[in-house]
């Protein structure tokens, strides 16, 4: 607050007033909402905010409520305000120094809240009269109301569900792009970014396990959640069984799995969760084509209100590399000088060195490599490139990268070989990088 510029906090006033103002605009929707606030009823106070659209300002309009509720409680408690004409510091300065002792007595402070919650003049007027505080009982007032303020507006306005992980990767590690960086929680099914190697900026696919929490919504019943292509909609809900455990007592007692199955529009019910707890929501097909699209939990109470999470961006990556090969496998081409080498084709040192080709793309890459493999279980590796953190980078487009490898340089013995082309992109498919995409072609070659 106090980092707040004069136009913040006009703002903030401003906001305050249309909503205060489009609540009053509803009497008996305001009597309630008072009524709901004195009763600390969070699900109820949520509720007649929801169906007037105001859930967003829901701590604006307590805070309100709650101020005007502090001045109340004073003057019942201690009285009209006696005139003052300016500020007595002096005054400021005693009261601090009871404020101190009180601060430090436990159980005083639990019986002064106890009588401003349940408005008892008479315990406030002994506590107040034992402690000798009469001059500084306004003060005192508004200090624990205003503690109560804060608590109670916590309570009635608590912060919206959220979706905390997709594929295992915490929502704070995703970026606008719906981009995903490592390492996973729980460790283990995606390590953390090495872009050099080719790791991080991940996209996802398959199925992905989706996370959250809605316990701050008093009163829940139902929630689901959805996908679309754009901040806007079109939103699809995820209608997938989710397979929970839940103890069986008779005739043994025992650990048994069991389907929750969401209704036609996606709300699973909460009173279907079981051992695996309220955290875990759904498990999503991610869709076609490959784009950047949208999740939002939603969440239901009894009263029927609403409440949406923040949305959460993620890019679909259900696609292979692709090339230009037969049935769109890299392209790999040898040659030495200007001759293009078929397959099984003996090269020779005299004939100097190769020329290695190779063509293949994807808009995730992550890294490609060139292997030679065979004789008796020799491997080499001839090149490899990752994307470095360029997410530009697609990998080998046309015309492709023109690898020049000179065998007998680097010592391979005469023998039947076979050199592979391998690219990778940096999917996180099903839940685990593990299974991301590939493609790869390979040419045989005897060298002499």
């Amino acid at each position: 607050m106090g980092d707040q510029t004069q136009e913040e906090r006009l703002g903030e006033l401003r906001e305050t007033g249309e909503a205060v103002g489009k609540l009053a605009a509803d009497p008996d929707a305001f009597r309630e909402a008072v009524a709901a606030f004195r009763a600390e009823d969070a699900e109820r106070f949520q509720s007649i905010l929801g169906r007037l659209g105001l859930l967003g300002r829901c701590h604006l309009v307590c805070r309100w409520i709650c101020s005007k509720h502090c001045v109340f409680i004073c003057i019942r408690l201690c009285g009209p305000i006696r005139e003052v004409k300016e500020l007595d510091v002096e005054e400021m300065l005693a009261f601090a120094r009871e404020t101190e002792k009180i601060a430090k007595d436990d159980q005083l402070l639990e019986r002064l809240l106890a009588a401003i919650d349940k408005e008892d003049e008479k315990a406030w007027k002994e506590l107040v009269e034992r402690l000798k505080l009469q001059r500084f009982c306004h003060q005192l007032c508004h200090w624990l109301c205003g503690v109560r303020c804060r608590r109670v507006c916590h309570k009635m306005c608590p912060p919206p569900p959220m979706i905390t992980k997709v594929a295992e990767i915490p929502v704070s590690q995703i970026t606008a792009h719906g981009r995903g960086a490592g390492s996973s929680v729980p460790p283990g099914l995606t390590p953390a970014d090495n872009v050099a190697a080719g790791d991080g900026d991940h996209p996802f696919g398959g199925s992905a396990h989706i996370e959250g929490n809605f316990l701050t919504v008093a009163g829940a019943t139902d929630y689901k959640v959805e996908w679309a292509p754009a901040p806007g909609g079109p939103w699809t809900p995820i209608v997938a069984p989710l397979i929970d455990e839940r103890l069986v007592v008779t005739p043994s007692p025992h650990i048994e799995s069991y389907p929750r199955v969401p209704d036609g529009s996606g709300w699973y019910a909460v009173a279907d969760i079981g051992l695996l707890g309220p955290t875990q929501l759904t498990d999503w097909s991610t869709p076609a084509p490959d784009d950047l699209y949208y999740l939002r939990l939603t969440v239901r109470n009894g009263g029927g209100t609403e409440f949406s999470s923040a949305l959460v961006p993620i890019l679909v990556d259900n696609t292979a590399p692709v090339g230009p090969a037969p049935g769109g496998r890299p392209r790999i081409d040898i040659k030495q000088g200007d001759r293009v080498l078929d397959c099984c084709e003996t090269v020779k040192r005299d004939g100097g060195p190769l020329t290695i080709t190779v063509e293949a793309t994807d808009d995730n890459f992550s890294v490609l490599g060139v292997d030679l493999e065979g004789g008796c279980g020799f491997g080499l590796g001839i090149f490899s490139k990752s994307y470095n953190g360029n997410l530009a980078d697609t990998g080998a487009p046309a015309p492709g990268i023109d690898i020049p490898w000179d065998p007998w340089a680097a010592g391979v013995e005469p023998c039947c070989y076979v050199i592979y082309v391998r690219i990778y992109d940096r999917a996180i498919v099903n839940n685990a990088y593990s299974g991301r995409h590939s493609n790869s072609n390979w040419h045989s070659i005897t060298i002499a």
